[in-house]
């Protein structure tokens, strides 16, 4: 899994709004999860937190915990001063929760696939016979998705503006060319498997640029296009959208997809879309002001995608948007007894939970009848708890309760599917940056926030273990919690599947000699054991029709590691242009 960095009064999955273009620009690469952790090495030299009063460069942080006391977290991951108070002496805002989005890497059912920029083509890893194929899709691909429930990719091509489809047969490999508008960098897969969405987004070009100034080719901030995999063959549509589109999502059965932009939602029907042809899909508002910025909303779409259930930081309400039928654009809002920290909805789409940090509740809210008659809300007690953020298992029957914007040290675990929310809070070793949730819900991994200080100038036990790296393997049903310190920042992680494991990336840079790992949790028996790698891990993740776990790894040739679940035996592929070599 990846994590994303992201602050809730900004805009989804971490992206700025234009105007603060200019002053972060230069930070955006910084901000990501797989930075070097050169800056946290420790000694008075390389102090992350310099003399923070004296105005010094501000540190780097995930969340509000990780900064000087008072201070936040901004979305592009660096400590921000609170503002001065003035002459009225005004109490500053207690700092927001960060969430952290945990997507997979680029993997497929058998296959892991490797786009080749220099060589106008992508690698297609077997995980059973580490077979490995080259294949041209054009010149210079970088971003590639594959489809869900299939072993179908698609790949960018980043010079031409095409889209290559890979579609893997018995003995060949069918790749179907179709255009695209250009400078496309960002792809979304429809949960249907048979449609995918394409667009510029600025942000990552700067973060894989490292400055503004390095972004060669710009796109378009309205544009989008269909990928069509339909069983004739692909076909490409290109539509005008709302502006700046910055997230994509899909209703459950993936008819429609939802283009999240600065001014609402777009809504386009994938059924339809290639009949209709070349259109402009105008954005149906969601505020209650035409005139009112968007971009700092939080939106998200309910599975059965008729409403929008939208969260604006700082105000104790909840608004939601009609998106479909003839009522479309219809919004009312609903009144809450304190401004949410967090939003959440049950995978279903049938409820809506609002963290309430200030009046320490759960708002519980039927979807959509408690939206149309707030009579029906439920509020749940949590004043023996710890909140501020809220993640929930894959069917939803649970969810874990934490902060991120203060040093604490408890994790709430609630059971949502029965009558009363019973719940307990778990106490840890250290504070909590985001958690995990394994496959069934039993187990949890807790990455921990790093208190600011050099470890090496700790004068305590607890100050030693709170200034230092580390993740924690949480036990749901008896609280046990096992503390594994690490050398280096913990960063990607992947639980495999329904077999009793989790693999935890330790990237300690590029520099020579850097530490380069992936550490195998034994969640049955809490058993840490290390994978020392040859180069620093990128990405994890799992083969569903295999029993192997990958590594994915930043090196001039190209190197992916195969770990296999049952018997912990590691297998390397490295250059993928050369033969692939085998290095066991």
């Amino acid at each position: 899994m990846t994590l994303h960095h992201h602050d809730p009064a900004a805009p989804r999955r971490g992206q700025p709004t234009l105007g603060a273009l200019a002053t972060v620009a230069a930070a955006a690469a910084l901000a990501a999860c797989g930075a070097s952790n050169a800056d946290y090495a420790g000694g008075d030299d390389d102090d992350p937190w310099g003399d923070a009063d004296a105005g010094a460069a501000s540190p780097e942080c995930f969340s509000a915990s990780e900064c000087p006391v008072g201070w936040t977290c901004s979305e592009f991951g660096f400590c921000v001063p609170p503002p001065d108070p003035g002459d009225d002496g005004g109490v500053p805002e207690p700092p927001p929760e960060v969430e952290y989005e945990l997507g997979a890497p680029v993997s497929s059912n058998r296959f892991v696939w490797v786009t080749m920029t220099e060589k106008d083509a992508v690698a297609k890893i077997d995980g059973e016979t580490l077979e490995v194929v080259s294949i041209g899709v054009g010149e210079s691909p970088e971003e590639m998705v594959t489809m869900p429930g299939s072993d179908t990719a698609v790949v960018l091509d980043h010079v031409n503006g095409a889209a290559a489809v890979i579609r893997p047969a018995a003995g060949s490999e069918i790749v179907d060319l179709e255009p695209t508008l250009p400078n496309l960098n960002h792809l979304a897969a429809s949960p249907s498997g048979t449609r995918a969405v394409a667009f510029f987004d600025l942000i990552k070009a700067i973060a894989e640029a490292g400055s503004l100034d390095a972004v060669e080719d710009v796109g378009s901030f309205q544009d989008v296009t269909i990928v069509g995999l339909d069983a004739e063959g692909t076909r490409t549509v290109d539509l005008t959208v709302g502006f700046r589109p910055r997230e994509i999502e899909f209703d459950e059965d993936g008819e429609r997809a939802y283009v999240i932009t600065d001014d609402g939602v777009s809504v386009i029907d994938l059924t339809t879309v290639f009949e209709a042809g070349p259109v402009i899909i105008p954005p149906i508002p969601v505020t209650s002001n035409p005139f009112e910025d968007a971009s700092g909303l939080e939106v998200e779409i309910v599975a059965a995608g008729d409403l929008a259930v939208v969260r604006e930081p700082g105000q104790p309400w909840l608004r939601v948007v009609r998106l479909t039928g003839v009522a479309v654009g219809t919004s009312w809002e609903v009144t809450l007894p304190g401004v949410p920290s967090d939003m959440e909805l049950s995978p279903d789409g049938a409820r809506a939970y609002l963290v309430l940090r200030e009046t320490a509740q759960l708002a519980v809210l039927d979807v959509p009848a408690d939206l149309q008659d707030p009579a029906g809300i439920e509020l749940v007690d949590l004043a023996d708890a710890t909140l501020g953020s809220l993640t929930l298992t894959a069917d939803g029957a649970r969810g874990v309760l934490y902060t991120n914007a203060a040093l604490d040290e408890r994790l709430t675990v609630i059971e949502l599917d029965q009558p009363g929310y019973p719940h307990v809070t778990y106490p840890l070793e250290k504070s909590v940056r985001a958690v995990g949730i394994s496959p069934g819900g039993a187990k949890l991994i807790v990455l921990h926030a790093r208190a600011p200080g050099d470890p090496g100038d700790a004068t305590t036990f607890d100050e030693f273990i709170d200034r230092s790296f580390g993740y924690s393997v949480v036990d749901v049903a008896t609280g046990f919690a096992k503390l594994q310190i690490t050398p280096v920042d913990p960063g990607n992680f992947a639980f495999a599947g329904a077999q009793a494991r989790a693999y935890v990336v330790l990237d300690g840079g590029d520099a020579e000699g850097a530490l380069a790992a992936v550490q195998e949790v034994e969640l049955d028996t809490g058993v840490v054991r290390w994978h020392y790698l040859g180069s620093p891990p990128d990405e994890v993740g799992v083969l569903p029709s295999t029993s192997k776990v990958f590594v994915s790894q930043r090196h001039p040739l190209g190197r992916v590691t195969f770990i296999d679940v049952a018997t912990g035996q590691a297998r390397t592929l490295t250059g993928f242009d050369l033969n692939s070599q085998v290095i066991d």
